[in-house]
């Protein structure tokens, strides 16, 4: 069995920059990216629009403790 991993950026504003940090994930059964990263005790989310084709751009959740 194959598990399929996508990159998943992660940035700590609202604004995707290159010091966004890389993490590679698995994929949902369904082939779509994750909606919520929890990367070492740190909420992720997937931001709405993506800048990029072949990876995802998550924002930190300021919401979350």
């Amino acid at each position: 069995m194959t598990i399929k991993t996508y990159v998943a950026v992660l940035h700590e504003g609202p604004v995707p920059t290159s010091a966004g940090e890389p993490v590679v994930c698995p994929l949902q059964p369904d082939g779509s990216p994750k909606s919520v990263l929890d990367h070492h005790g740190v909420i992720f989310r997937l931001m709405e629009q993506q800048t990029s084709f072949g990876f995802f751009d998550y924002q930190r959740d300021s919401q979350a403790s």
